[in-house]
């Protein structure tokens, strides 16, 4: 058993050492979810990067926490399991698998209830709208706005602008993109092809910083 204060109650778990605790708590952003009986779960929760919205609550089951945790501890990273920070290109987009732009606009449009001119790039999306003005593509990530100071912001890509490729793999949809991403780390310099609301297409390299834990 872990007897941790910062659970309050007994913890069962496998192995010995606080570093499953501190995964446990730095990762999942966790929290303890108890009965009863004990420690049940842990309290973690989701909600949608490109905007700020009303987080919803989750719990995962203890035994699913801890095995994650022990991987963690022992430094085996999965598909599902991300080691260290997250690559970060500085954008803010939708999420789901729409591959049309005008698609994702409404779809964001409906989460946010704004739409208008997007600044060249922008320090939070606090005040982000979706762009009025969108990439003449049919498929891609379309990009929100950008964060000031980014690699993406430097390379010249704004809100409205459309991501069709990343190291000469296709952009369909932002779940693409999230996809073709995971694979890299911070530090990585990728080439990243765009659409720009006025039509003009550019290939860039990108050398991708430390994003926030995920």
């Amino acid at each position: 058993m872990l007897d941790d204060s910062r659970f309050g109650v007994p913890v069962r778990r496998r192995g010995s050492g606080n570093v499953f605790t501190h995964a446990i708590m730095a990762v999942l952003g966790a929290g303890p979810l108890a009965s009863s009986a004990g420690v049940i779960g842990m309290d973690t929760a989701g909600n949608n990067p490109g905007y700020q919205q009303a987080s919803t609550g989750f719990a995962i089951p203890i035994d699913t926490a801890l095995s994650v945790a022990q991987r963690i501890a022992v430094g085996h990273a999965s598909s599902a399991i991300t080691i260290g920070y997250p690559p970060f290109m500085g954008i803010f987009i939708g999420s789901g698998s729409a591959k049309s732009p005008q698609a994702q606009a409404r779809q964001q449009g409906q989460g946010t209830g704004r739409s208008g001119n997007t600044p060249a790039c922008s320090t939070s999306n606090a005040d982000l709208t979706v762009p009025s003005v969108l990439a003449p593509v049919s498929s891609g990530a379309l990009i929100d706005g950008t964060i000031c100071g980014s690699p993406a912001a430097k390379a010249g890509m704004t809100g409205g602008a459309v991501i069709t490729a990343v190291n000469g793999q296709p952009v369909g949809s932002p779940a693409d993109l999230a996809s073709i991403l995971s694979r890299f780390h911070p530090g990585d310099t990728i080439p990243v092809t765009w659409v720009s609301p006025s039509g003009q297409r550019t290939t860039s390299n990108l050398h991708l910083t430390a994003g926030p834990p995920q």
